[in-house]
């Protein structure tokens, strides 16, 4: 009942009146785990040549791989669990009303598909544990959303939290920066160019770049636009350093995200921050558009969508093809998927990449891979969920007073529209580190009516 209730998001009905400091205090050994967790997934890549991110290794690997113990849980999945845990008996202890939040049930509807999902694996003759290293991550999000949803109980909880993931992306960007002049221009790291930095690195870089922006925009604590300062240009280096062109777009939209959102919500700051710097993007291309380098990053990754170079031509062609598999195996059986733990259909001959033990299981286009995995339900319940949840981060972009709560709604909306574009070109649901984000900002979205210090008499609970 308790798991039921935090689902669907029923509000605790602490006796406030009586003890209303009390009652906001409550959940504080959750709410750490939340941002250590946090914390381990910014800071730490899983799988990197870079000597000085060996502890990621450890933290994103099962335990028994570097133990010879027999666990399969990797130490991000034990903090996951502790956390949930945590939240629940903190939930426990308080009675429960019928407030709902408007994410409760798409994140139910979810987690129901993806149990569906490796129903349909185990009947269909998957390899459950294939399976289970394909759909494992995909349970960090509900269970990232329960915990915040239920420790996460005022604005300046919100606000520490994600000031702490700015620290952390800010630490890693200082490393990226790092590495780039003293491990990969001296040829001291002995890998594919292709690896020198993990993919995803790009959504934690590009995302909080634009929540430092958001700090002066909003104008929060004093504090968080100092940190915001420092932050934005090593942040802005290392997106640029990792050489990925898909941070360069998810930077692009979330800039676009956040120029639409100020149209709307502060119209004043639109017109001062962001026809400027439309302006000064325009004149970027036009002086970088033929430049190489770090600096001629976000020119080449445009130009690329229709003037690729030879190693953009090679991997657009491979996603071509596998775009073009994943629609003939989705049209083999559209309403129930094939399941987690099956291979998708070959009927056009891909690259070898045999090397991936995956590569017959999981699609760069992670959002048709959903659809392919889950069946029609699924795909159904998956946009459901992101599509309240960003209707729901841009409402409250515009309706919360307070101003620290302004600045995560807006990183939550860019952290959402971001991650979808990311997953349509590369492996964005099969990263634990993207999807332990994903759950907390779903989670951070349910609880911003509440939290909002200043929220006005009447309006919707979330």
């Amino acid at each position: 009942m308790i798991a039921q209730d935090v689902l669907l998001g029923r509000l605790p009905a602490v006796a406030l009146k009586a003890s209303p400091e009390a009652a906001i205090q409550r959940g504080g050994a959750a709410r750490l785990v939340l941002k250590v967790t946090l914390v381990s997934v910014i800071a730490f890549e899983a799988q990197t040549p870079d000597p000085l991110m060996d502890l990621g290794t450890y933290i994103h690997r099962g335990i028994g791989s570097w133990t010879g113990l027999p666990i399969i849980f990797s130490p991000l999945e034990l903090l996951v669990v502790v956390g949930l845990l945590l939240a629940l008996a903190s939930a426990a202890t308080e009675r429960r009303s019928g407030a709902a939040s408007s994410l409760g049930w798409p994140v139910a509807l979810f987690l129901i598909a993806l149990v569906a999902g490796f129903a349909r694996g185990v009947l269909g003759g998957g390899d459950m544990y294939v399976g289970l290293w394909e759909g494992r991550y995909l349970l960090y999000i509900p269970a990232c959303f329960a915990i915040a949803r239920i420790s996460l109980r005022s604005a300046q909880h919100v606000a520490s939290l994600f000031g702490t993931g700015l620290v952390a992306a800010t630490a890693f960007a200082v490393e990226g920066a790092y590495r780039k002049f003293g491990l990969i221009n001296p040829g001291l790291l002995l890998s594919s160019p292709d690896l020198f930095y993990e993919h995803d690195d790009v959504i934690f870089l590009a995302t909080f770049l634009i929540f430092a922006l958001s700090a002066f925009i909003f104008r929060t604590a004093g504090r968080i636009r100092l940190l915001s300062m420092v932050a934005a240009p090593v942040l802005m280096f290392t997106l640029l350093a990792s050489n990925r062109r898909s941070g360069i777009i998810v930077l692009l939209v979330g800039l676009l995200v956040t120029a639409l959102t100020l149209l709307v919500v502060r119209r004043k700051a639109f017109f001062i921050g962001m026809i400027p710097a439309l302006v000064a993007i325009v004149a970027y291309l036009g002086v970088f558009w033929d430049a190489s380098g770090t600096l001629g990053q976000p020119a080449r990754a445009l130009r690329s969508l229709y003037e690729p170079d030879a190693r953009d031509a090679s991997s657009n062609l491979y996603r071509l093809l596998e775009t073009y598999n994943i629609n003939v195996t989705i049209h083999s059986d559209p309403i129930l998927g094939v399941g987690f733990g099956r291979e998708f259909i070959v009927e056009a001959t891909l690259p070898d990449l045999s090397w991936w033990p995956f590569w017959r299981f999981e699609t760069h286009n992670n959002v048709l891979w959903m659809w392919m995995k889950t069946g029609v339900y699924g795909y159904v319940a998956f946009w459901a969920l992101l599509g309240t949840a960003m209707s729901r981060a841009a409402y409250s972009a515009k309706r919360v007073a307070d101003p620290r709560l302004k600045s995560a709604a807006l990183f939550s909306l860019v952290a959402l529209v971001g991650i979808l574009v990311y997953g349509y070109v590369d492996l964005a649901f099969v990263s634990g580190r993207i999807t332990v984000l994903l759950g907390t900002v779903l989670g951070v979205i349910a609880v911003l009516p509440r939290a909002d210090a200043k929220r006005v008499v009447g309006e919707p609970s979330a």
